[in-house]
This record gives C-alpha cells, sequence and structure tokens, in this order.
C-alpha cells in the first residue's frame, strides 16, 4: 500500500490538504470566474448559518414556553420561516453558479486537454492505447468536475457551518461547544485514515477503466477480424476478466465506504445522547436553559449529515486526484512539439540526406543514409518488411528526428525549419488511411478551403472523380465511421485527392496503391507526373507496376541504403 508522509503527522496533514488539490488544479481553467467562485462560496455560506439559526430559533421558542411568554412565538416563527426562505434563495444561486463554474471548467479542461494531446510526439503515441487515452480525456476530466462541484456547493459552506456552530454552542453554553471539539477532529482524522487505504485502490480503479475501454473500442473498431476468426468467446472471456477485476477494485472501496459512512452518524448522535445525559439532565432536573439544551441537540442533528459529507470529501478526493495524475501526465509540457504559425515560406528545391542515423534504444533503425532528390523526381523506395522505409520518410517531416547526420530540404536543415511551414508543404499518405465520418468532400478537404473546381480537380488526380460522380449525392455522399462504406482502394485514392489537393513541395505515398488494381495504379502514377511537375514524389512500395514508374529505386537492406538503380532495373529487386 502506498503511504504518504511519516510518523511526525506529516502524511495526515498531507492527506487532508489533499482535499483542496482539486480546486488549486481547477484555478487555471476557471477563466474570468473569480467574482462567481466568491459568490457562490457566499451564497453558500449564508445558505447554511441560515439553517444553523432554525435550532437557535426553536430554543427560544421552547424558552418562551418555559417562561410562560407566548406573544415571541410568533415573532419566531416568522424568523424561522424566514430563516427557511432565505436559505433557499440562496441556494438556487449555489446550485446554479456551482454548475456553471464546474462546466466551464471542464470545457477549457477538455481544450487545453486536446492542445496537449494533438502536440505530443510520434513517440508518445506509441507508448499509449487510444482507449486509455480516451478515458483520460472523457470520463477522467468528469470525475474531477463532479468532485469540484461537490467542493464548491457543499465543502466550504461546511466549513462555514462547523465554525458558526462552535460560536452558537459555545454562546449557549461552552460544554456544548467542547463536545464538537471532541466530535470533529476524530471524525476527520478517521476519513483520512480511510483515505489513505483507498488512494492506490483508485489509482488502480482508473487504470483498469482506461484499459477496459481500450478492450471495447479494440472490439468494436476490429469486429471483423474478430468475427473472421471465429474468437467472439475469446473476447468475451478478456472483457469479463477485465470487468471483474474493475468490480473487485471498486468493492474494496465500497467496503472501506459503507463502515466509514455508517459509523460517523453514529458518532454524531451519540454525542448528541451524551448532552442530554450527562448536560442536559442537569438543566432538565432544575429547569434551567431547556431551551439551549434543545437548540444544541438540533444543532449536532443538522450537523450530522455536513460532518458526514466533509469525511466522505476526503474519501472522494483520492478518486479525483488519480483522474488529476492521469489528466497531468497528457497536459504535463513533456513529449510535446510547439508547433507555431510562420509567415517564412519554401520554394521547390533538392531534398537531401547526408549520413543520416536513427535508431529505437539499442536498436539501429537507419545507418549512414546519403542521397539527394531533385524537385520534380518520382522516387520509389522499396526493401524487406523492417528495412526502415516508414521510418525514412518519417525523418523528412519531422514525427522523429534523426540521431545523427542532416536532412536538407532547399539548402535548409529541416530542423532549422518552421515545423508548420514544413508539415504545411508535405503531403503524406501513410499506410493507415484516416477517413472521417462525413462526407466525401469533407475527407479530400480535411480541414482546409477550397473551391469544387479544385477538389475535382484532386480527385481525378487520384482517380477516384468517376466513382464519386456515379453516386446519387456525388462530393456530399456520406462515408460511415473510418470510410466503412468504402473499399480499401477507394479510401486510399480519396487520401492521394487529400494529398494532392495541398499542391505539396513533397508528397510521399507510404504503400500507398497496395489497395488499387494495376490499371487504375498506373492512371494514378501518370496523372500525379504529368501534373506535379515541380513536386518531389517519394513512393514506398513493393510492386513492379508502381516501380516502375519511378525515376530511381532506393534500396534499402536492415537500414542501409545498399544503391539506387533506375526504374526499370528496381523491377527486378523489389520482389522480396
Amino acid at each position: 500500500m502506498i503511504t504518504v508522509g511519516g510518523p511526525n503527522g506529516k502524511g495526515m496533514s498531507k492527506t487532508f490538504l489533499g482535499v483542496f488539490e482539486p480546486v488549486l488544479f481547477a484555478r487555471p481553467y476557471l477563466k474570468n470566474g473569480t467574482r462567481l467562485f466568491i459568490l457562490v462560496i457566499t451564497a453558500g455560506v449564508i445558505s447554511n448559518v441560515s439553517l444553523l439559526l432554525v435550532p437557535v430559533y426553536i430554543g427560544q421558542a421552547v424558552s418562551a414556553l418555559q417562561k410562560g411568554t407566548f406573544s415571541s412565538i410568533p415573532n419566531i416563527g416568522l424568523f424561522i420561516i424566514l430563516a427557511y426562505a432565505i436559505s433557499s434563495i440562496v441556494n438556487f444561486i449555489v446550485t446554479y453558479g456551482a454548475q456553471y463554474i464546474s462546466q466551464n471548467y471542464a470545457l477549457n479542461l477538455r481544450k487545453d486537454f486536446v492542445a496537449h494531446l494533438v502536440r505530443k510526439k510520434f513517440l508518445f503515441f506509441e507508448t499509449q492505447t487510444s482507449g486509455d487515452l480516451l478515458s483520460r480525456g472523457s470520463q477522467d476530466i468528469e470525475q474531477t468536475r463532479n468532485f469540484n462541484l461537490n467542493m464548491f456547493t457543499n465543502l466550504f459552506p461546511t466549513i462555514s457551518l462547523i465554525a458558526a456552530a462552535f460560536i452558537l454552542l459555545f454562546l449557549i453554553s461552552p460544554e456544548f461547544a467542547l463536545f464538537l471539539l471532541f466530535v470533529v477532529p476524530p471524525l476527520i482524522y478517521l476519513g483520512m485514515m480511510s483515505s489513505r487505504r483507498q488512494r492506490p485502490i483508485w489509482k488502480q480503479i482508473r487504470d483498469t477503466y482506461g484499459k477496459l475501454g481500450e478492450t471495447l473500442q479494440e472490439n468494436i473498431v476490429g469486429q471483423r477480424v474478430v468475427r473472421g476468426l471465429a474468437a467472439e468467446k475469446q473476447e468475451i472471456e478478456k472483457y469479463n476478466s477485465m470487468t471483474q477485476e474493475y468490480y473487485v477494485e471498486n468493492y474494496q472501496v465500497v467496503r472501506s465506504r459503507v463502515f466509514h459512512n455508517s459509523l460517523m452518524p453514529l458518532v454524531v448522535a451519540a454525542v448528541s445522547s451524551a448532552i442530554l445525559v450527562i448536560v442536559g439532565y442537569e438543566d432538565l432536573l432544575n429547569s434551567y436553559n431547556v431551551g439551549g439544551l434543545v437548540s444544541a441537540v438540533l444543532i449536532f442533528a443538522l450537523l450530522t449529515s455536513p460532518v458526514s459529507f466533509l469525511g466522505r470529501m476526503i474519501i472522494f478526493s483520492e478518486n479525483s486526484r488519480a483522474a488529476i495524475g492521469r489528466i497531468k501526465e497528457i497536459t504535463g509540457t513533456g513529449d510535446e512539439e510547439f508547433v507555431e504559425q510562420s509567415q517564412e515560406s519554401l520554394s521547390p528545391g533538392i531534398l537531401s540526406f547526408d549520413h543520416v542515423g536513427f535508431r529505437r534504444g539499442d536498436r539501429i533503425i537507419l545507418k549512414d543514409v546519403t542521397f539527394k532528390v531533385m524537385p520534380g523526381e518520382f522516387i520509389g523506395i522499396t526493401g524487406k518488411t523492417g528495412a526502415g522505409k516508414s521510418s525514412l520518410v518519417n525523418l523528412i517531416t519531422r514525427y522523429y528526428e534523426p540521431g545523427s547526420g542532416s536532412i536538407t530540404f532547399n539548402g535548409r536543415n529541416t530542423r532549422d525549419i518552421p515545423l508548420s511551414l514544413l508539415r504545411s508543404r508535405i503531403s503524406i499518405v501513410p499506410q493507415e488511411i484516416n477517413i472521417l465520418s462525413g462526407t466525401i468532400r469533407d475527407n479530400i478537404l480535411f480541414g482546409i478551403e477550397a473551391t469544387d473546381q479544385r477538389v475535382k480537380k484532386a480527385a481525378s488526380l487520384a482517380s477516384i472523380s468517376d466513382f464519386i460522380e456515379s453516386l446519387p449525392s456525388k462530393y456530399d455522399t456520406m462515408v460511415g465511421e473510418r470510410g466503412l462504406t468504402l473499399s480499401g482502394g477507394q479510401r486510399q485514392r480519396i487520401a492521394i485527392a487529400r494529398a494532392v489537393l495541398r499542391d505539396p513541395l513533397l508528397l510521399i505515398l507510404d504503400d500507398a496503391t497496395s489497395s488499387v488494381d494495376p490499371d487504375t495504379e498506373i492512371a494514378i502514377f501518370e496523372n500525379l507526373k504529368r501534373s506535379m511537375k515541380d513536386t518531389i514524389i517519394l513512393m514506398i512500395s513493393l510492386r513492379a507496376s508502381a516501380l516502375s514508374f519511378a525515376n530511381k529505386v532506393l534500396i534499402l537492406e536492415e537500414g542501409e541504403l545498399k544503391t539506387d538503380v533506375g526504374g526499370e532495373e528496381g523491377l527486378n529487386v523489389n520482389r522480396i
């Protein structure tokens, strides 16, 4: 079990102060909400203190009945109604304001989360799962929002309520206030002890929930593979096992929480009884301060729920703190690319690799790679699986950084070219095609603005225009999520149209026609050669039909560039 601090009590103080960590974490995301935050806290204090006056007024009514001053009873009744009315009115401000603040906090946090997420380097995503990241960006953020909502509506007013109750009890009788001092600290201590026991469990729960999301997503995305391999039973058993683990972890928290939540009201009730037995007996016997005794008992009864809530908040804070820790792993500035818009421009030029090396850990991916490509050249890249072909082109876009050597474009080291400028002039069609749920036009445009004429021209160059025009809704045809309503070749050609629409200086085709028939493939390459005369085209392929269009073919073997040959000669080396 994880422990914090030592025997000197520092661990306990950290546990108690840790309740406020979600509020401190939320501060940067409460933009322009300081005044509303103060208003909500103030309204919550007024609401609780107003309710606290009701037992005092009831005690005064009892005293009036005891003394026979019945004329004051109606006025006391009006004061009780007024106290309830004030509490109800300001409670509306608390509820509405707290919801607004918490939703505004979640809105700004989600924006910041995504802003950091999309700037993460590619190596970061290679160590993460999409389901876990989705869990962090949804469930974890919602968990912190709910906790802060309770903080704004209850925690601060509850603390003020306990303080006000102590003052009122002291004014009634110092002995009553002393009883309160005996109750609250032990209950808070019990809450902190329970919180410390639950801290590592909550971290496991949040991680397990992320794994559940990942497993579920894998089964949804890969449902064709699961069914094709008749692996439904194995996947069901796998998910059931993880769900059982999630259940067990939550049950551990429930056992601790139930004990704690049941103990708190019992302790408060026991103290109320003690007041009657120890202090109240003499008062009742001597008919002295009976109204004060009634007020004290009612105040303790009123404190039962708030004091229990204070202990529960200490426990619930661990869930929120675990979620915050997972969110901070994304919103932290590590492993991020700083892509700023640049006013510079790039013109066509020579792409040059000069003794470039790249490795992952101890594994060498590329070694001493050197070559040059002139504007307008169509270059084929081939080699065995794992030879480093995709890694080579990913270095150009700076998805990864070379470990040695340099890559220059038009005489400038790519490290010195602003990322936004470099990537805006490079179009890449990756092996895994990303088709969004939307129209065909939206997928070709993909974040840029262009006329219909340009969109249709790009589709024509990718040899997909005839297919699109044959559809009833043409370019407004909706495609399913990930383009499941399209064939593999159609998805690839839409991706090629998307790439050429940007009029790049460098076009990278990473096995981009593997699902296209040979005749269509020939038509696409002929279109690209004819219309993109100043564009460098790098094409990764193992197909003879594709390599035949290359001006020359780069052959990679175990990360080394063995030779470069003409396209026709490349036909004899690509069948690996």
